[in-house]
């Protein structure tokens, strides 16, 4: 009977406890600390990319260069990310609204698609600059450890069951 109530009482403060302790914080009362993203989240392509390239070795020249087209990347990603946020906060407030509208879901979807389209030509001129930097050595290179990440992919991947 003991142990029952100590599972109940740990249960419950745990339960209560868990949304104050996944705020952000720094620690200090009053203060919310920076949000910690790796990459720029919102291209996960490029955050691949970097990550390959960091495997290269890059001249001062070409680490430069890719520093400003990424740089050049992030700041004109950041306004359609926050714009397709409010997107999103939108599309919640129309999932819960009384009556459902198709016409502005529909109208919402559209202009997802069309920031979503924005984003990956930005990101792909992006890394075109980045990849004609590139010497035909380190193109190569790149090839080769893409080809061996799709092999670990596929390696790790569940194989479907056969009935």
């Amino acid at each position: 009977m003991k142990k029952l109530v100590i599972t109940i009482v740990s249960t419950l403060l745990l339960v209560a406890a868990g949304p104050s302790l996944a705020q952000e914080g720094t620690g200090e009362p009053g203060k919310k600390a920076p949000r910690q993203h790796r990459g720029m989240q919102a291209t996960p392509i490029a955050d691949e990319v970097m990550r390959t390239l960091r495997r290269l070795d890059l001249s001062e020249e070409q680490k430069a260069s890719t520093r400003t087209a990424m740089k050049t990347l992030k700041a004109q990603v950041q306004p359609l990310m926050l714009e397709m946020q409010a997107g999103h906060r939108q599309l919640q407030e129309l999932i819960k609204a009384e009556n459902y509208d198709v016409q502005a879901v529909a109208a919402l979807a559209e202009k997802e698609g069309s920031l979503a389209a924005k984003r990956m030509v930005l990101t792909s001129e992006a890394l075109s600059k980045i990849f004609a930097s590139l010497t035909d050595e380190q193109r190569v290179q790149l090839d080769a450890m893409a080809s061996e990440r799709k092999q670990h992919a596929r390696k790790h991947k569940p194989q479907p069951e056969e009935s």
